[in-house]
């Protein structure tokens, strides 16, 4: 088993952890800590319009991380599919930092 196969499982993880704490932030309506520190989550103003804004944003994140880890895998252990270890690198930096983009608005909105 190689390395780039372990990575890929880490980030699948991380991705279905991902979906499952932003569905969770749905239902319970508290934030969750995989999204903010425990100091931002007292902080912040309102917490209904911070889930509204962020959870379906941490939900796609998950998904689009999770479709990179099982390509990669796929990649890997299946078939190669050519330059998929430096697409997915970069699928996971843009959706990586597309998400960070939209914490840093939600943070600048509600906290």
């Amino acid at each position: 088993m190689g390395i780039m196969v372990v990575f890929d499982a880490v980030i699948i993880i991380f991705g279905i952890y991902m979906i499952g704490s932003a569905l969770k932030m749905k239902k319970t309506g508290e934030i969750s800590s995989a999204v903010l520190a425990p100091e931002e989550i007292k902080k912040c103003r309102d917490k209904q319009a911070f889930i509204a804004f962020m959870y379906w944003k941490e939900a796609l994140f998950g998904g689009l991380v999770s479709v990179v880890g099982v390509l990669g895998i796929i990649n890997n252990v299946v078939v190669s599919l050519g330059a998929w270890n430096l697409i997915e690198m970069i699928a996971f930096l843009a959706a990586f930092l597309w998400f960070q983009r939209e914490l840093r608005k939600a943070r600048r909105k509600f906290i």
